[in-house]
């Protein structure tokens, strides 16, 4: 297979952008961002504070950080804090002053999605009541901007004191909007006139499809559609696809129409995200598996596609609060019913801190990012010419070149679709042209299934390499070498070429190459690789870094299983069954877990066996955690019910099953059962954290 990459560099100029309000250290112009006036990459993990404990924010932050994630991005949902016109409510997991002061300590710099209206799968897109009964919410209207007002008031004495240029470094107007930008614009006046200050004013870029020089606007892309409305396997989308197109045309295609962007309206604005979907959200009709290439695949194919501000949603998952019914439901008028409780949204760290293989393939490349090439962003994507716009056409291989114009650069392939099969792409020969020069790449095979990318022309050391065949991720100095970890390309022997001569790279031991050392980590290996202060680690478990320690949290060998039991009770008067939304007949368990877990242990993972399609779990009658089957497995950390473990050591789990029609008739990318409400308790392992 033949491909020609011809690139057209586009002049980066200031842009002359109004994104800010104050002075900083961030800054942007027509192709990157900047930081003290270097080029620099935003990695943005989304995580709710208030759908988090509070007593693990801290630890969880440094876990995001460890996966690479150098900013936090939260909503702040208006009903959470106003419910009440003129009561606020800041207290406990809604303390936005102590996440934020929090965010300051540890030096990891907030995006606040202040709204008002964030959707986030909350009730009425996280309106009061009172604003959604509202005729012309969400418009310039008198009586709506005063509402506003009171509550961003409200919410301004809270975060005010870091609203510094450094803690809180970006301020989203609004979500998802769909009337005229005016009304952004107003409501960006009006957050500046009470006090708000921000480096970064943003705003979604769809369904919009004309920016605005005055709110960045910032892309988004998931590896699956649960809202969408059949139940059916998704037709592929090029939703993994490398390409130039940066808005899809598919997200938040529940609530509207899409509009595709004009082409080239994007040309001469930097490329950022605020919903890169390295997981999806369940719905009750569409149950989509989040394996680890759909985990990553969104997030490396608009990496390649020049994206230089990452904005994942979610990076980490959370929990509703259980106080009131607070999810998007059929009830309340949205079209898709939402668990009560649960938001794991298959993210690369899970609701309960445990990271998931995808967070460990994107801490890969966030590495590449902040530790091998410092001014990635700096460098354009270049694209072949597609054989066509058919999403099922795998005749060619979807693939980019980000390089600069000089022709140092890096080559990227995916040959990934959920949903699709692609074959093998036998000897992959790529020409690529720049300011009058012509590259030719290795040839290369490329297997199905595969993402990855390397680098040409590049100079490491005294040593100009022709090209490298692994897939960079980190480098240091030591003993006057220039050391560099590479991970193995999957399916591809490692080699590179120096003046034209061609030699084997040795996986997981050293390559000295003059004054450079190489190590090649194979594919899987590298999945376990850390690099903490400039030096590797390969470690098992959730990785994070705390007061200079380092902190591997493993589920250990300690099954406690025989001292619970999980029991098949008669029925019980319990709250909320119509949320378990099946027609068919409930079961009940008792789950009799021993008095003192939780003082002997700091955390228990239950893994349960479970067919059925949906279940509730109550302490009493207060129903604490739920679950939409998605895998047949049903996953339960104890550490975050400790409240009511103390009070009852004894929990009931209700079921309920799968049937073939109604409601209940669900899409299941991992089928379950008709008719089941088997429940087993498979293991309950003690969760253990050690220093390194």
């Amino acid at each position: 297979m033949n491909i020609e990459i011809k690139a057209s560099p586009k002049e980066v100029k200031d842009g002359h952008f109004d994104y800010s309000n104050m002075e900083s250290e961030y800054g942007c112009n027509t192709l990157y961002f900047t930081k003290n006036g270097k080029p620099y990459s935003i990695i943005a993990g989304e995580l709710h504070f208030a759908r988090l404990p509070k007593e693990r924010w801290k630890e969880t932050l440094l876990k995001m950080r460890e996966c690479g994630v150098n900013t936090v991005s939260t909503y702040v949902f208006w009903n959470y804090h106003e419910e009440i016109k003129g009561q606020f409510d800041f207290s406990g997991n809604k303390d936005i002053a102590g996440f934020l002061k929090l965010c300051k300590e540890i030096d990891m710099p907030c995006i606040l999605r202040i709204g008002p209206w964030c959707h986030a799968e909350v009730v009425y897109g996280d309106f009061p009541k009172r604003i959604n009964k509202m005729k012309k919410k969400r418009t310039d209207a008198p009586e709506y901007l005063a509402e506003v007002k009171e509550y961003w008031q409200g919410l301004y004495k809270e975060v005010a004191p870091y609203l510094d240029g450094k803690t809180v470094i970006g301020i989203q107007i609004e979500n998802e909007y769909t009337g005229p930008i005016q009304h952004l614009l107003t409501l960006k006046k009006l957050a500046q006139e009470i006090g708000y200050k921000a480096p970064f004013f943003t705003m979604t870029a769809w369904p919009l499809s004309k920016p605005d020089h005055r709110l960045l606007p910032l892309a988004g892309g998931y590896p699956d559609g649960p809202w969408n409305g059949g139940k059916k396997e998704l037709k592929p989308n090029n939703r993994f696809a490398i390409t130039p197109a940066r808005t899809e045309d598919e997200i938040g295609g529940d609530l509207f129409k899409s509009q595709k962007a004009e082409s080239g309206v994007f040309d001469y604005i930097p490329y950022g995200t605020c919903e890169t979907g390295p997981g999806n959200q369940v719905t009750q009709h569409r149950r989509p598996f989040i394996s680890e290439k759909d985990g990553y695949g969104v997030s490396f194919a608009k990496f390649a596609s020049g994206m230089n501000w990452i904005g994942y949603y979610m990076f980490c998952g959370g929990a509703n609060p259980n106080d009131r019914l607070l999810q998007e439901s059929k009830l309340t008028g949205y079209p898709n019913d939402y668990p009560i409780i649960d938001y794991d949204f298959q993210a690369p760290i899970s609701r309960y801190g445990a990271c998931r293989a995808h967070g460990d393939r994107l801490r890969l490349m966030h590495l590449f990012i902040s530790d091998f090439d410092t001014e990635i962003s700096t460098k354009q994507a270049y694209f072949p010419k597609w054989n066509s716009t058919d999403p099922k056409d795998i005749s060619f291989l979807k693939c980019s070149v980000r390089a600069d114009n000089d022709g140092s650069g890096y080559f990227f392939a995916g040959a990934y679709e959920k949903g699709l099969k692609y074959n093998d792409f036998k000897d992959v020969q790529v020409v690529f042209s720049i300011q009058g020069k012509t590259i030719n790449l290795p040839s290369i095979d490329v297997k199905a299934g595969a993402l990855f990318f390397y680098p040409f022309n590049i100079q490491l050391g005294s040593v100009q390499f022709d090209y490298i065949l692994a897939q960079p991720v980190a480098k240091t100095q030591k003993d006057g070498k220039t050391v560099c970890y590479f991970a193995q390309c999957e399916g591809i022997e490692p080699k590179c070429s120096i003046n034209g001569t061609v030699q084997a790279l040795a996986l997981d031991e050293a390559n000295i190459l003059d004054d450079v050392m190489i190590y090649v980590i194979s594919y899987e290996e590298a999945k376990r690789f850390h690099f903490i202060d400039g030096k590797p680690y390969f470690l098992d478990g959730t990785v994070y870094c705390d007061s200079g320690k380092i902190l591997c949290e493993q589920v250990s060998n300690v099954d406690l299983k025989n001292e619970i039991t999980l029991t098949q009770t008669g029925k019980r008067k319990l709250p909320y069954n119509h949320y378990l939304l099946s027609t068919g007949k409930r079961c009940y368990y008792e789950l009799k877990l021993p008095e003192n877990i939780l003082k002997k242990h700091k955390d228990v993972v239950l893994e349960f066996d479970f067919e059925g399609l949906n279940l509730q779990v109550f302490s009493r009658n207060q129903i604490i955690n739920d679950y939409f089957n998605i895998d047949r497995k049903f996953i339960m950390n104890l550490r975050d019910y400790k409240e009511y473990l103390e009070k009852d050591s004894t929990l009931i789990i209700r079921t309920a099953p799968k049937t073939k029609f109604g409601v209940s008739n669900v899409y299941n990318e991992i089928e379950i059962p008709l008719h089941s409400n088997a429940l087993s308790l498979a293991s309950a392992k003690v969760i253990k954290t050690g220093e390194v």
